[in-house]
């Protein structure tokens, strides 16, 4: 056995954490030459795409000089000008993975051809001279291109590239410094504030005050944007999901915190953007690394939805910022997740073609379908995502291996050769011998450029638990996982350090929207089903059982050759299971999330009440979001946030939902739920929530989250108006001025918050008077509704071809209840209950229509829309008059839908 080292020859140093870090890590210029599957993939995608490209696709510079031509570039995407600018980002920073003379001259000829487009003034987009930089995406596209040209002159020193950037940015200043227009006149926020990060690279490049001062301007126009003010909510500490619109977009624009930390040094810019790193970290991304739902956050990471190729990329450069300000390992962890399976999974083996949606479960279409419509005559390959793909991989560069004042920290593993050229450390050669993330076992040569004291920081993933570490032979004190081993000595030629990381198979568990499945990952790397390695289908997928899971490394003939490729042992035979990067490459079906027994439990998320609401005396509904099947929660409540003085503990529930009569005095209240089964415990990931009793508030019905009278006002006596336009007070069904509000059908739109939607029991009761029949159609025209994205809508009341219905659409089943034919300005009382798997509708008091429905809904839905669809881009809008809207948490009896009618009725 080898000795262990003594602690005079070689220190072993804790992670600097981000409230302790003295600077900020640098990205040193470093030539990679790397090998295994990363290696071949990059090959690949340099031979078969970045080379390629420009000749395939000519326009992509002639759109910049038929800007003002007639006729002009054929109606170019609001986003257009950014495709040259993601492109060369990608292809420049490749030129640290190759010394291909060909990629070289080809960087080279783009860049000159991209700058003789430039106008005098500084102008470098695709869109006519009235409109420059005023509208459209055109900021959005000037801020790649900026970055690309000054990446440019840093690799090259090629002053023309950084005359043609400052050029750019002092037409920008001139457009909107001292002048009467702003940044956020040019719309299209969270894409067009991105400019920020590009002025002040260049701020810090060339000392020009004018960036900066434009950079302080965009961040008070942050104020009122409607996206979001990214340092305010950030150092409040607002999840980036409950911001106002949290696209993926956001996250070049929210670049610019780390500009602006570096140019003041004020740490509230730095905590804002790791804020928002973790919380997107905790509440965003995918079981494969991936970020985005839709384009953007959603506060689920199971939830299906596009997972766009841009987005991800967006996340890696935002993970580059808040690795080099934090030094925190785990960050780089979560770069590798992403790297290792979103990355090369959504750029196909051939490098020929990348996606643009690459979901958890399914098929990989290719970005050329799938956003087609970003074609154009001589640009027929070109969309957001095939020209930013590339840079999944080439951003390597930026975070493989960092640099400190007094050393290096590696932080990529896999095999090949990375020379760092330091102006403090000189030059470095780290060289891996590993068959990483196939296996575990990695060995570093190091050839030091120093014989002085120096640190070497080797990432421990936060997934090894039990790490082998060794110098030269000798074994080294275990490595704490989740941290960086800090090597300090005088390095000599020949040193190698040696890691054997813990590969043990581990699992994440889903919620309801991927049926409580779980994922298995072994070391970094994803697996899963793919229809090509297997003889069974995925409606015969078997469940694994991890208490006796046996996994043994098979073999393919297959044309694309996955990473590894596992056969386990199941009660259908063999199951085989290949990396997450390789499914899908056949053109076949894959599935991530895999059915498992003796899973533990998903962390659960308290959501009503709301943390810090004060509520009156009376029961109070608990609600949390469900953990798995055939689980038992324990709901705790207590005085205090360590849970310590506890008030109650109820056991043994089976729903995820309790109603609560809690002490009448008033007073504090936390509250948090934990779930046991087979494969152990969970608790909630957000708990526990405080809650306060006012007994001095009007105590409220059971279950009421929303009450909304509407006479002659929007505001909700329970519930949050967030969204209120164009409604007009007028006479109820008394006659009396102000007993309702009119909704035009066009856009009169109210919508309110209510946190989230009860998911097995809820009740609606609800006055209309409907106009303009006549021109009703087959379109939907809500009353009330509830939709939150495709498929996903539990709840939508609406006039139809002159009639009443009422909807669910869910993914695995939704519902239809017909209503009774309507008449122009007669008030009808409708009432809609969903009672475990029964949906009943009401129409005056009485029971018209039943019928089955799941008995949980797989819902994100948070808010209501009165009158109008919530989240819809159309409005979908009901033409009449609306009042007394109240909606529980909870079923309603038939009597107690009577009694509502019969109260509300006009006596």
């Amino acid at each position: 056995m080898p000795r262990m080292i003594q602690a005079a020859f070689i220190a072993v140093a804790a992670l600097c954490t981000a409230n302790t870090l003295a600077e900020e890590l640098a990205i040193p210029h470093a030539t990679l030459r790397l090998e295994g599957e990363v290696g071949r993939r990059t090959d690949a995608v340099l031979e078969n795409w970045v080379l390629p490209m420009p000749d395939a696709n000519p326009a992509l510079l002639e759109m910049f000089r038929l800007r003002d031509r007639d006729p002009a570039y054929a109606n170019p995407v609001p986003w257009a000008g950014e495709f040259v600018g993601k492109y060369l980002q990608s292809a420049i920073q490749l030129l640290q993975f190759t010394d291909s003379p060909e990629l070289r001259a080809q960087v080279e000829a783009v860049v000159a051809e991209l700058i003789s487009t430039q106008s005098p003034e500084g102008y470098l987009g695709p869109f006519r001279k009235d409109e420059r930089l005023l509208g459209q995406w055109d900021l959005w596209g000037h801020y790649h291109v900026l970055y690309a040209l000054h990446a440019w002159y840093k690799a090259t020193g090629d002053q023309a590239a950084l005359d043609a950037a400052t050029k750019a940015a002092d037409f920008i200043c001139n457009t909107y410094l001292d002048t009467d227009k702003r940044v956020h006149d040019a719309g299209s926020h969270e894409m067009n504030m991105a400019i920020m990060h590009a002025l002040g690279i260049l701020h810090r490049e060339t000392g020009n005050e004018r960036y900066f001062r434009l950079m302080k301007e965009i961040e008070k126009d942050w104020e009122k944007a409607p996206a979001g003010d990214y340092l305010r909510t950030g150092v409040d500490k607002v999840p980036f999901y409950k911001t106002p619109k949290p696209r993926w977009e956001s996250l070049h624009s929210m670049q610019g915190l780390g500009e602006l930390y570096r140019i003041t040094s004020e740490e509230k810019y730095r905590d804002a953007l790791l804020h928002f790193w973790h919380s997107i970290r905790e509440s965003d991304i995918h079981n494969a690394g991936s970020f985005s739902t839709g384009e953007g956050a959603i506060g689920n990471p199971f939830k299906p939805g596009a997972i766009e190729t841009c987005c991800t990329v967006a996340w890696i450069a935002y993970s580059v910022d808040a690795l080099r300000l934090s030094a925190d390992s785990t960050i780089a962890d979560a770069i590798e997740l992403a790297t290792l399976n979103t990355v090369l999974g959504y750029e196909h083996p051939s490098g020929r073609w990348c996606t643009y949606d690459t979901p958890m479960d399914g098929k990989r279409p290719a970005s050329a379908h799938t956003i087609v419509f970003q074609s154009r005559e001589g640009t027929p390959e070109l969309n957001c995502c095939s020209v930013n793909g590339a840079r999944g991989l080439s951003i390597i560069a930026d975070w493989g291996v960092l640099e400190s004042t007094d050393g290096l920290y590696v932080n990529y593993y896999g095999p090949g050769t990375v020379k760092v050229e330091s102006d403090n450390l000189r030059t470095w050669t780290l060289t891996q011998t590993t068959e990483y993330p196939a296996e575990g076992n990695v060995a570093i040569s190091v050839e030091p450029g120093t014989s002085e004291e120096t640190t070497l920081y080797f990432r421990i993933p936060a997934w090894s638990h039990a790490t082998k570490a060794s110098l030269n032979g000798d074994a080294l004190p275990e490595p704490k996982a989740g941290d960086y081993l800090a090597l300090r000595r005088s390095w000599k030629p020949g040193d190698t350090v040696t890691l054997d990381f813990d590969m043990t198979f581990h699992t994440l568990a889903g919620d309801h929207y991927v049926d409580f499945r779980g994922s298995l990952y072994r070391g970094p790397l994803l697996l899963a089903y793919d229809q090509k390695h297997n003889t069974l289908d995925p409606a015969e997928l078997p469940a694994l059982d991890l208490q006796s899971l046996n996994a043994k490394p098979a073999t393919t003939d297959a044309r694309f050759h996955p990473m590894v490729l596992f056969s386990v042992d199941t009660d259908k035979g063999p199951l085989q299971l290949v990396d997450y990067a390789t499914a899908g490459a056949h053109g076949t079906y894959y599935q991530s999330w895999l059915p498992m027994k003796n899973l533990p439990p998903v962390a659960m998320n308290l959501m009503r009440p709301g943390h810090g609401d004060t509520l009156p005396k009376g029961e109070v509904f608990l609600q949390w979001s469900p953990a798995g099947k055939d689980l038992r929660y324990t709901l705790t409540v207590a005085r205090d946030a360590a849970m310590n003085d506890v008030v109650d503990t109820i056991t043994n529930l089976e729903k995820t939902a309790h109603f609560y009569r809690p002490p009448a005095e008033r007073g504090d209240l936390y509250w948090t739920v934990n779930a046991t089964g087979p494969g152990g415990e969970a608790g909630s990931q957000n708990g526990p929530f405080k809650f306060t009793i006012d007994p001095a508030l009007p105590e409220a019905e059971s279950g009421l989250l929303l009450d909304a009278p509407l006479h002659g006002k929007s505001a909700a006596l329970t519930g949050n108006l967030i969204i209120n336009e164009h409604a007009r007070a007028v006479p109820g069904r008394d006659g009396k001025e102000n007993g309702a509000l009119y909704f035009d059908g066009r856009k009169t739109k109210l919508v309110y918050d209510i946190g989230a939607f009860p998911a097995r029991n809820y009740s609606l009761s609800a006055w209309f008077a409907p106009d303009n029949l006549a021109a009703n159609d087959d379109k939907w025209h809500h009353i009330f509704s509830a939709w939150a994205q495709g498929s996903d809508d539990p709840l939508r009341v609406s006039v139809q071809n002159k009639r009443l219905v009422a909807n669910i659409e869910m993914p695995d089943g939704g519902a239809h209840c017909p209503g009774a034919e309507l008449k122009d300005g007669e008030w009808t009382h409708v009432a809609v209950v969903k009672e475990e798997t029964q949906l009943r509708l009401y129409v005056n008091g009485a029971l018209i229509h039943t019928t089955t429905v799941p008995e949980e809904l797989k819902t994100s839905a948070t808010k209501i829309g009165l009158g109008c669809n919530p989240n819809f881009g159309e409005l979908e809008g009901y033409q009449g008059a609306i009042s007394d809207v109240r909606f529980y948490a909870g079923a309603l009896t038939d009597a107690a839908i009577q009694r509502l009618q019969g109260i509300e009725a006009v006596q």
